[in-house]
C-alpha cells in the first residue's frame, strides 16, 4: 500500500520517516524539491480501523545535472550527464531519491510494495529513466526483479555505514514487457496477503 503525498499532514510523516534514517546513518537531508514527486509506503492495514502507518518513503524528481541540490549528480556522487543515453533524454529521466524502508519492516515483502510506487509513477510520469544512488542489498533486489534494465554506472561510493550504488534504471523498457510488470504485481499483492 503506498499513498501520494498531497497533504501537508502527509508530508509531515514523509519528513518524520526520512530524517530518521538521516540521523541514523549520518547521511545529509537535502531540500525537500518543490518538483519533486513523493509517496509514502504503508503498512498493510489489519482492519478498516487501523490508522496508515507510513514505513517507508521514496522521492521521484525531475533531473537536471544542473540542480545543485541534485543527490546524483556532482562532486562525490554519479557522473550521470556522462552518459549519452542520459543526456539525450534528459527530459524523461528521473532522479530516486530519500528512498527508505523502517528497519523493521525490511525484509517482510514490504520491497515488493515499492514496485507498486514505481509502477504508479511510471504510468503517471511516462519516464524513460531513472537514476539513483541507492544502497548495495536494494541494487541486488533490483537487478533480480529487473535483470539488466537497472545497470550500475560508475564506483560503488563507500561512505561510513553504507555503500551506494550508482544505477540507471530502464523503466520504459520494463513498463513495455506488460506480462513482466503483470507478474512482478501480482506476487506483490499475493506476498501482502
Amino acid at each position: 500500500m503506498f499513498e501520494l503525498v498531497r497533504t501537508s499532514r502527509q508530508q509531515r510523516k514523509f519528513e518524520e520517516t526520512w530524517e530518521y534514517f538521516c540521523y541514523k546513518y549520518g547521511w545529509c537531508n537535502d531540500p525537500y524539491a518543490e518538483n519533486g514527486v513523493r509517496y509514502n509506503l504503508l503498512l498493510a492495514k489489519k482492519n478498516l480501523f487501523s490508522p496508515k502507518k507510513v514505513i517507508g518513503t521514496i522521492e521521484f524528481i525531475p533531473y537536471d545535472p544542473n540542480n545543485p541540490n541534485s543527490t546524483v549528480e556532482g562532486p562525490y556522487k554519479g557522473n550521470f550527464s556522462r552518459i549519452e543515453e542520459i543526456g539525450k533524454n534528459q527530459s524523461r529521466v528521473w532522479e530516486i531519491d530519500k528512498l527508505c524502508i523502517s528497519e523493521n519492516f525490511q525484509r517482510k515483502g514490504n520491497f515488493q510494495s515499492l514496485l507498486h510506487i514505481f509502477h504508479h509513477h511510471a504510468k503517471l510520469h511516462q519516464p524513460k529513466y531513472y537514476i539513483a544512488l541507492i544502497e548495495k542489498k536494494f541494487y541486488r533486489m533490483l537487478r533480480i526483479s529487473f535483470g539488466f534494465s537497472v545497470e550500475q554506472k560508475g564506483e560503488a561510493l563507500k561512505g561510513q555505514k553504507t555503500v551506494l550504488i550508482p544505477i540507471v534504471f530502464n523503466v520504459e523498457e520494463i513498463m513495455k514487457d506488460s506480462t513482466k510488470i503483470n507478474k512482478l504485481l501480482q506476487q506483490t499483492i499475493r506476498s501482502s496477503k
